[in-house]
């Protein structure tokens, strides 16, 4: 048995740092599991009590929790409002995506490509739920051209719904959440300096929207390649960031 002095009551912050961690941990996949007694040898763990009310009172999930990117200290050039008449722009969207207007309680649907190379992440929403080599190359080459030649690009796919989850609810605003803490973990891993959004992404937090740098899609710069200068324009900048 555990020598640990008597366990402490958590207060309401760390309460809701702990459900904010588990429903994004739960997001990705990733199974959360917690140790009854300390083993010979292993550092003492820090537990605490949940506090007992008189009335049952469902957690509330703080989303006070900021992203780590740092917002730019000098102005970044951001994409100009555009309409493409290239392919891209008739790539088919989910039809359960909710309105502009909408209060965000309908169940959306939609897939996001999220990956790093050097200090920057890069986010695309995927119109089809597609991701397609020539995207991939698109982004690893402007990675480059910012950042270092030997840059190295990782990628991986984020479905919402996430199969298999019942646990969270379908709706936008618990999509921004999960995107939340999966997009903070990725920053922490790569020590990233700024987030790139390519094309519209819609169900961004609104943090990450406002300090991210705007550029358009891949697959529009790759129906149009004249949008690839519009995007090197607003990329130019950073590269000061990544070699500093």
């Amino acid at each position: 048995m555990s020598d640990t002095p008597e366990t402490a009551t958590a207060s309401p912050d760390i309460i809701a740092a702990e459900m904010a961690r588990r429903q994004a941990l739960s997001a990705m996949g990733i199974s959360v599991y917690s140790s009854r007694c300390d083993f010979p040898g292993a550092a003492k763990a820090l537990r605490f009590a949940v506090p007992v009310s008189e009335v049952d009172e469902p957690a509330v999930v703080s989303r006070s929790v900021e992203p780590r990117i740092e917002t730019p200290s000098t102005p970044v050039p951001q994409m100009p409002q555009m309409t493409t008449s290239g392919s891209a722009s008739h790539v088919p969207v989910s039809q359960s995506r909710a309105s502009e207007s909408s209060t965000g309680s309908e169940s959306v649907s939609f897939s996001m490509l999220l990956a790093s190379a050097g200090p920057f992440l890069w986010l695309e929403e995927l119109g089809d739920g597609l991701i397609r080599q020539d995207q991939l190359a698109l982004i690893n080459a402007m990675a480059r051209a910012i950042s270092t030649p030997t840059t190295m690009l990782m990628q991986q796919q984020f479905d919402w719904p996430v199969a298999g989850n019942s646990a969270l609810s379908g709706d936008a605003e618990s999509a921004k959440q999960a995107l939340h803490g999966l997009i903070q973990r990725m920053a922490r891993e790569v020590d990233a300096k700024r987030v790139i959004l390519m094309g519209d992404c819609h169900y961004l937090p609104d943090r990450i929207v406002q300090s991210g740098v705007r550029i358009p899609s891949t697959l529009a710069m790759l129906s149009e390649p004249a949008l690839k200068r519009v995007a090197w324009e607003a990329l130019k900048p950073l590269k000061s960031l990544s070699l500093g």
